[in-house]
């Protein structure tokens, strides 16, 4: 796994820490009084706090596949 890692950093890279998806889906889901969209959990899991920039370019292009 850390071979893995190492090989290509930026397609591991998430903000949520060690809080699984599923955790931050039900979170989302309690906050906003629905069920969110995967794109919603997806955009709190990796863009950075506070600003409305992915962590990297490989997360945007993913984020905008989604939402076509």
């Amino acid at each position: 796994m850390k071979v893995n890692q190492a090989a290509n950093p930026e397609a591991n890279m998430h903000t949520g820490g060690s809080v699984s998806f599923a955790t931050h889906q039900s979170r989302l889901e309690k906050g906003l009084k629905r069920l969110p969209t995967f794109q919603e959990v997806f955009d709190r899991t990796h863009k950075k706090k506070g600003t409305d920039q992915y962590i990297s370019d490989r997360a945007r292009e993913v984020a905008e596949s989604y939402s076509q």
